[in-house]
């Protein structure tokens, strides 16, 4: 035991050194700069959007990305790529994505896989997960991946999705809005509203397809979110962008006013005497950022990670980023002040106009987008005059010199300095409980600086750490391998070689071609927007299958469809996908009035899910009976092409010494026969004689010549 215990510490020491190591590295190279990146080199910029832990309860674990052990997760925690969720029994979580909500149930695993402007993709390795799409950008797409399918949301939409504790099997049940399912193989099953999709295997083979019995408490939860997230959200879009993540809290927590000199201003309203913003909270290291400010408040994620803050009449108030513009993340927007390592780490927020100079690496087009979509105009400034302050202090940016010659509207604003020992900021201590009380003019002088020339990271500055009596949690990170559509972030892999005998991912991307044709049950069917024209009359009978659950009445009217399957069997089948349209019509006919309710009484309609899998066995003979009798159609026509052409060749081939001989005998008889033709005299002379035979002729229409009088003829007529 004891080896054991000298073996578990001895592995401990050398993670624990192995993760210094890594900090130190990784701040050493962000306090470097980058001279090569004065054009728009984008490649190390980091992603413009995060997600935020904007709810938690219960038993909930985090291992952030680049560390080895599973700490606390509070809320406002920002979450990006590699970050990993595990919750407890009768747990729950909520990741507010801008335009989307992500929500756990309790014994749930979820990890972030890429997260940036156009992709949210997600691993969900077992338990369940709940996502509510509210807009997309064109080209945006959500992915969640699992050990059997990757379920890809293009539409906004509400849907579920379930793996068993042992990962074998995925259900896939979209409330609202519709996905593609991709499996191995090329294999892809579009899902919709209304129904439950099984899939038992990566191949989506194995599929059981069920309608909607009822929904369960977390489904109940999710719905309460979503409709107070819509009441809080409708009246603060006029002042804040809707992508703008944590802006549903503001509503509740605050209030906008109009400043004659900043425009709009969010004031806070349950803030003690002397509160000021940046001091109620814990500083974080989230890469590739760096040093990151979590919030303790409620509402406290937007009002620190966009816009500015200002001191206006004696209250500290926010000022939101531009309206409809799509902001940048900030990790925080503050600037800092030091005396040199070792030393306390200061900082104040910055004013409506001051430009933002990140401690990390990036390109000039970041540096632009991160103060442009974060700062609003007034009348005090001009844009030309920020587009001018930008493009100055990037020049020391740049080349790492310490920015001079700004005046600080907020560094001498009341209560606006804090200050902690450099132990407890890098150890994401509270601040509020390590403050200290220094005098503003000993720091009076001091420049602004980067704080990785203050303190750099620890094993400690990832997150605070786990209560105690937490439920242990496996240290080596989720090993369940799952299958994606796109790969994930390169910060994912190298937050899994960290991970000491692990691989350096454990997501297996699909070779899926999105456009070719869809692959269930070893069948290929269509795309459903191609103009195939062989292909027509399936294309109706697949096309009412989705929208049966969209309309409860529609049930009977597929039934009505079988009842010409059994008059005539074999000419009635194909010809219903051509009169598509006046199907409506056939319902409403007296002759199929007597079918229809022993149709629908029928008890094969009771149980729901076995009428759905008979009528997708029945059609899917209909398909193939009605493909069969295309091909065959089609092989007897280009048979009977083949022969005609055969024939017409053969006629060609016999018919061309006919023609050559009768034309010679035609021309040589003219040559030798037009002098009699020329020179017959009797022609001439018998042309006098028909006149002869008909020669009564005049006497009956003797009236109509001059001879006699018209008007005693036309009398006698009339």
């Amino acid at each position: 035991m004891r080896v054991l215990n000298a073996f578990q510490s001895c592995s401990r020491g050398w993670r624990i050194l192995l993760t210094a190591l890594l900090l130190s590295c990784a701040g050493f190279a962000l306090a470097q700069t980058d001279d090569s990146q004065g054009g728009g080199d984008n490649t190390s910029d980091p992603p413009a959007r995060v997600a935020r832990l904007s709810y938690a309860s219960g038993d909930l674990g985090l291992m952030p990305s680049g560390s080895t052990d599973w700490s606390a997760a509070d809320v406002n925690r920002p979450l990006t790529n590699g970050d990993k969720l595990s919750s407890g029994p009768d747990a729950r979580a909520e990741l507010d994505l801008g335009g989307a909500s992500l929500r756990i149930s309790g014994r749930s695993d979820i990890g972030v896989l890429n997260l940036n402007d156009q992709i949210g993709q997600f691993e969900l390795t077992q338990g369940t997960l709940n996502i509510t799409v509210r807009n997309l950008d064109q080209g945006a797409t959500y992915e969640i991946d699992t050990p059997t399918l990757a379920l890809v949301i293009n539409q906004p939409g509400t849907f579920r999705v379930e793996v068993g504790a042992n990962g074998n099997g995925t259900t896939v049940t979209p409330f609202d809005g519709g996905g593609i399912v991709y499996g191995e193989n090329n294999a892809q099953r579009e899902v919709f509203s209304g129904r439950s999709y099984q899939f038992g295997d990566s191949s989506l083979n194995n599929m059981t397809v069920s309608e909607i019995q009822g929904r369960d408490e977390f489904d109940a939860w999710c719905n309460d979110r979503d409709a107070q997230y819509a009441n809080t959200t409708a009246s603060s879009t006029q002042y804040v962008p809707s992508d703008v993540v944590g802006s549903q809290d503001l509503n509740q927590y605050g209030q906008f006013q109009q400043d004659e000199d900043y425009g709009t201003v969010w004031y806070p309203t349950t803030v003690v005497a002397g509160w000021a913003p940046y001091r109620y909270g814990h500083w974080v290291w989230i890469g590739p950022w760096g040093w990151t400010w979590v919030d303790a408040s409620p509402w406290g994620f937007a009002p620190y990670h966009y816009g500015r803050w200002a001191f206006v009449r004696g209250r500290w108030g926010w000022i939101p980023c531009p309206p409809r513009v799509r902001p940048v993340y900030a990790p925080a927007l503050v600037a800092f002040v030091g005396i040199g390592r070792g030393g306390p780490v200061g900082w104040f927020p910055l004013g409506p106009h001051e430009v933002y100079n990140p401690w990390y690496r990036a390109s000039r087009n970041y540096y632009t987008n991160v103060n442009v979509t974060n700062i609003r105009i007034t009348r005090n400034i001009s844009q030309v005059t920020v587009i001018n302050n930008i493009h100055n202090q990037y020049n020391f940016y740049r080349e790492g010199r310490p920015i001079t010659g700004v005046n600080y509207v907020n560094r001498d604003a009341p209560h606006a300095f804090t200050a902690v020992p450099a132990q407890a900021f890098a150890s994401a201590r509270s601040v509020q409980n390590n403050q200290l009380h220094l005098d503003p003019k000993q720091l009076a002088n001091a420049p602004v600086v980067s704080p990785a020339t203050l303190q750099r990271p620890l094993p400690t500055s990832f997150a605070p750490p786990r209560t105690g009596n937490a439920r242990p949690l496996p240290a080596a990170g989720f090993n369940r391998q799952v299958v994606a559509v796109r790969p994930p972030a390169p910060a994912v892999a190298a937050a899994a070689a960290v991970h000491a005998g692990q691989p350096a991912s454990n997501v297996r991307v699909l070779n899926v071609q999105p456009n070719a044709p869809r692959v269930v049950s070893g069948r290929s069917f269509p795309n459903r927007m191609e103009p195939a024209q062989p292909q027509a009359p399936p294309r109706p009978g697949a096309a009412t299958l989705p929208q049966v659950p969209h309309f409860a009445p529609a049930q009977p009217a597929q039934q009505v469809q079988q009842a010409p399957h059994y008059t005539p069997p074999s000419r009635e089948e194909p010809q219903a996908p051509h009169y598509l349209p006046r199907q409506p019509e056939v319902q409403q006919a007296p002759h199929y009035a007597p079918a229809q309710p022993t149709v629908q009484q029928a008890p094969r309609y009771v149980p729901p899910q076995p009428s759905f899998q008979q009528e997708r066995e029945r059609q899917a003979v209909m398909e193939q009976q009605q493909q069969q009798r295309f091909e065959a159609e089609q092989r007897a026509r280009q048979e009977a092409e083949q022969r005609a052409r055969q024939y017409e060749q053969q006629r060609q081939s016999m018919q061309p010494p006919r023609v050559i001989e009768a034309p010679r005998e035609i021309q040589r008889a003219p040559a030798y026969q037009p002098e009699p033709y020329r020179y017959q005299a009797p022609p001439q002379y018998s042309r006098p004689e028909p006149p002869q035979q008909p020669h009564p002729q005049p006497q009956q229409n003797a009236p109509h010549p001059h001879y006699t009088p018209p008007s005693k003829n036309d009398n006698p007529q009339h």
